[in-house]
């Protein structure tokens, strides 16, 4: 059996081998046909949970242009969106191992309504990191535009 330490651990190496996506975010594809050849393009989207569409779901938003298949930024975020779902799966192996403990030593009514204290920390990292990307996004901008 899985070890929470070894959980961890592993956790730790993913976020250490590179970039991890942020949440709610996914590669969106869109073709154009030119003189009888097919051009794909990839950009970056995210949900955008403060407007939503009439039947109520999040819009979509662009966080950036990814370029073609072959492009650098294109790989880097398909392998860093792959991290990010590597990490929430071991993330909920966490919460699993953290109810079936909590269920060995009954719990309180309390307990059971309070979220896993490694799944609100991992979310603040998360929440983090994308905050991070997002000033290095806002301090390309305002260096562009300084140009």
């Amino acid at each position: 059996m899985v070890t929470v330490a070894q959980i961890q651990e592993e956790i730790k190496q993913i976020r250490a081998s590179g970039d991890v996506a942020p949440p709610n975010t996914w590669i969106s594809s869109s073709s154009i046909k030119k003189k009888d050849k097919k051009y794909t393009y990839y950009r970056l989207l995210k949900a955008d949970y403060d407007h939503r569409t009439k039947s109520g779901k999040p819009k979509n938003k662009m966080v950036s242009y990814l370029g073609s298949a072959d492009s650098e930024k294109y790989l880097e975020m398909k392998t860093a969106i792959e991290r990010r779902n590597q990490i929430e799966k071991l993330l909920k192996q966490l919460e699993k191992i953290e109810q079936q403990a909590n269920m060995a030593n009954q719990p309180s009514k309390r307990e059971l309504h309070q979220p896993a204290l490694t799944t609100l920390v991992m979310e603040l990292i998360t929440q983090v990191q994308t905050l991070q990307t997002e000033i290095q996004e806002l301090k390309q901008q305002l260096s562009s535009t300084h140009k």
